[in-house]
């Protein structure tokens, strides 16, 4: 049966020489082997930065041994946060590179788009030149981009112009601006509660704001089965009715959009209860596989699918149908 991975990561190596030269963060210095990403979160890198530089005959054999017959690649986080100049540099040239790649590897690699978001203008042509001349399937990107986060009005250009284009938008989480867990350490301020609420938060406000009903036919993805809002959605459902809120603008109660707009994949979440409490509020057909490769072990991913209880039909979607859906086909 066939698997497609929707979510596996990358770093071109722009993305590092651009990090290296920079003096505030995001910064990475070679000799400490961290990322710092704001004054109280480092993340060290390990053996993560080697696996997320090489795209080649490696991961390649190593989905080979996974039994993944295609990857989707995107830019892990960093590119939106540059400044301006740089940012248009080092996207453009992440985007070739990804090309390149899905040129060498015909079937095995899938492309989605990272964008100079903070030139809102050059990120929609970039979006344009992705989709219509490398032939990317989507638009990668995160929370937040520092001081803003997408859900800011400045950016609906971007998501009429993914939903112009038919393309989905992956919303990968990033480190929240001066949270209240930065001090708790990466681990906390990061995967393990950081990018949840501030992914949360994102895509609350961008319901609440009443972005997705301007783009109303927008595809929108989220990892690790939704970041828990299968749990939240049913109170959050009965709060938005039984409380007036004057400053909703949403349209339609929050579990409308999850069944019109809101796709997950099972990235970085190998617990059968999430699992369970995502398909019964959400529906199978809404769940794709996703093995946040490099930042989870692909073996234990890939075995923690192939163990859920599941018959065929359902296996066939969650492996590959649903994301064939969404545009990605081999």
């Amino acid at each position: 049966m066939k698997l497609i991975d929707f979510e596996n990561h990358f770093y071109d190596q722009c993305m590092i020489d651009a990090l290296i030269e920079r003096t505030e963060p995001p910064y990475y210095r070679p000799d400490t082997d961290f990322i710092t990403w704001s004054e109280s979160i480092m993340m060290p890198q390990g053996p993560l930065l080697g696996k997320l530089l090489e795209v080649n005959e490696g991961r390649i054999a190593l989905m080979d041994e996974l039994g993944i017959d295609c990857a989707v690649l995107s830019c892990s986080p960093g590119a939106e946060q540059l400044d301006v100049e740089k940012s248009i540099e080092v996207c453009k040239k992440t985007n070739d590179a990804l090309y390149a790649l899905t040129q060498r590897w015909p079937g095995r690699y899938l492309g989605t788009a990272i964008l100079p978001v903070k030139d809102v203008d050059a990120a929609v042509a970039e979006m344009e030149r992705c989709v219509k001349e490398l032939g990317f399937v989507g638009w990668h990107t995160h929370s937040n981009y520092g001081e803003t986060a997408c859900d800011d009005p400045m950016y609906l250009p971007l998501f009429k112009k993914a939903e112009e284009l038919g393309i989905y938008v992956y919303l990968h989480p990033q480190l929240a601006h001066k949270s209240r867990v930065d001090d708790c350490g990466f681990p906390v301020a990061g995967p393990g509660l950081g990018f949840t609420l501030d992914t949360v938060t994102t895509l609350t406000r961008m319901i609440v704001t009443g972005l997705l009903d301007e783009v109303p036919e927008l595809k929108l993805v989220l990892g690790h089965y939704g970041e828990a809002l299968p749990f939240l959605l049913d109170r959050m459902d009965n709060r938005l009715t039984f409380l007036p809120n004057p400053k909703a603008k949403n349209k339609h109660n929050f579990s409308y959009y999850f069944h019109k707009n809101i796709y997950v994949t099972t990235s970085g979440n190998m617990s059968p209860e999430a699992f369970e409490c995502t398909r019964r509020v959400l529906g199978l057909d809404r769940i794709l596989f996703g093995s946040d490769y490099a930042f989870e072990n692909p073996f234990e991913m890939v075995e923690y699918v192939k163990n859920l209880p599941l018959g065929e039909k359902e296996r066939e979607m969650l492996y590959y149908k649903n994301a064939e859906a969404l545009g990605v086909k081999l």
